[in-house]
């Protein structure tokens, strides 16, 4: 494809702006999240989750999805759960890998001149050391996490994110994996799709009425056309 080619396709892009969310939705940490839930659960001798359970049950804030597995908050508080979990996820982040495809389609719409940020649920100095771990940070414009571990969720960060651009909100397409990410660009008022291969099932974002996908291919597809 020629230089005249992308300059066509650009003119006609569906969306001017994407913003990504990154665990589960470029990074496959997922089945990670599992087996640091279930050494907790195993812990205190609770019956352990499953990929299915946790992709069913995976709510923000985080700690409405910890109850429902069987934490004793008056025992153990949320906070120290959060603790817990992220030393575990912290030691072991690294052999989770990148979803296939994510970095050849994040240069693509590179070349394409489309701008990229990511907006994450993750602590924005940890985020910030993956980004940079998988030499994806030339590929953002931006790159937003929380200030905290708690994961309470990213809609007061997507509104302040939003509110800064210089873009209409029917330009920039939000890409997920959670029912949050799809709230998330609900409040923003920006289009959004979802994949189903990360924190949550297909089901429970079906029901959000947004278009899922089961890889990036199909992203791609429904971005580039």
């Amino acid at each position: 494809m020629c230089l005249s080619d992308f300059a066509v396709i650009n003119v006609f892009m569906k969306f001017k702006h994407i913003i990504w969310d990154w665990n589960g939705t470029l990074w496959d940490d997922t089945w990670l999240c599992v087996e640091i839930n279930n050494h907790m659960l195993e812990r205190r001798g609770l019956p352990d989750t499953t990929l299915e359970i946790y992709r069913d049950k995976l709510c923000f804030p985080v700690d409405q999805y910890y109850c429902q597995l069987g934490f004793n908050y008056e025992t153990d508080p949320y906070k120290i759960l959060a603790e817990e979990f992220i030393a575990e996820y912290t030691e072991r982040r690294y052999e989770c890998p990148l979803h296939t495809g994510t970095r050849e389609l994040i240069a693509e719409f590179q070349s394409l001149e489309i701008r990229q940020a990511v907006l994450s649920a993750y602590q924005h100095n940890t985020l910030m050391e993956a980004v940079e771990k998988f030499q994806l940070l030339e590929f953002f414009d931006d790159v937003i996490g929380l200030n905290d571990i708690y994961a309470a969720g990213k809609v007061e960060n997507g509104l302040k994110y939003i509110a800064s651009l210089n873009v209409n909100p029917t330009d920039v397409l939000f890409i997920g994996d959670t029912l949050h990410d799809f709230e998330v660009a609900e409040a923003m008022g920006v289009n959004c799709v979802l994949v189903a291969y990360g924190h949550n099932s297909r089901p429970r974002l079906e029901a959000t009425g947004a278009p899922v996908f089961d890889n990036l291919a199909g992203v791609r597809k429904h971005v580039i056309g």
